[in-house]
């Protein structure tokens, strides 16, 4: 599910662009009439967050729509005996809060700031005001939450069916799908790349597993990592594409 259709996103960052011009470039806005983004963004407020901080918590019901413009949220599920897992990771462009706009139930996931995050916050109200005023907006919500519902679906799978390994490999490449850059020899640029734990979380099990297995991917040569930065082999975006 890609969100950032403008190619000034490509150039500059969202911080640093004015909320309209945010809003007119992400989904679910970008059908949206020009009085209507006007209307969204003076409701709209900047908020930066430290890591750890929930966005949304498990079970609340979101409180407005979130647009993610700097740093990563986590959707996490709390599980029997206190243990998280992660089933998916938001970046820049993308959204998260999508109910508040036609269900005011409590939400089946928490929005947790991965690293410090800056967000723009639409209140519910407004959100539930424009969709009923932008029938299109609400077709455009409606099929980001039925993709973000295929990839936790898949996370879901690949827990069921795929050892550790094939969960982390499978794991990587939808990283690097959604929020990943191809560089000029077909290899995929992850930046920055989760910390071991979160992958852990990603993908259930534990951080010693999952570094001896990205240690042997890495001697395997199919990924090597710099800093915050790591770069997938184009073998092992072929082995596994599509990922599953």
């Amino acid at each position: 599910m890609s969100t950032l259709i403008d190619a000034r996103l490509q150039s500059i960052p969202l911080e640093r662009m004015s909320v309209a011009d945010v809003l007119s470039c992400v989904e679910p806005f970008t059908a949206a009439r020009a009085p209507e983004i006007e209307t969204l963004a003076a409701a709209a407020v900047r908020l930066r967050k430290g890591a750890g901080a929930p966005l949304i918590e498990e079970n609340a019901v979101p409180d407005g729509l979130y647009v993610v413009l700097r740093g990563r949220v986590n959707l996490v599920r709390t599980g029997v005996g206190g243990r998280d897992l992660i089933l998916m990771t938001l970046g820049p462009g993308d959204v998260v809060g999508e109910s508040c706009a036609f269900d005011r139930t409590g939400s089946s996931t928490a929005a947790i700031a991965a690293v410090p995050v800056e967000v723009l916050r639409i209140p519910a109200e407004i959100v539930a005001a424009h969709v009923r005023r932008e029938p299109e907006t609400m077709m455009r919500l409606m099929q980001l939450v039925t993709d973000k519902l295929r990839d936790i679906e898949s996370v879901a799978s690949s827990l069921a069916l795929h050892d550790v390994e094939e969960r982390l490999r499978r794991t990587l490449i939808r990283l690097a799908q959604r929020q990943g850059r191809r560089t000029s020899e077909t290899a995929m640029i992850l930046a920055p790349v989760p910390t071991q734990s979160e992958l852990a979380r990603m993908v259930g099990s534990c951080r010693e597993t999952v570094s001896r297995t990205l240690s042997a991917m890495a001697r395997d040569g199919l990924l090597s990592s710099s800093g915050r930065r790591m770069i997938l082999d184009p073998r092992l975006l072929l082995d596994l594409a599509p990922a599953a």
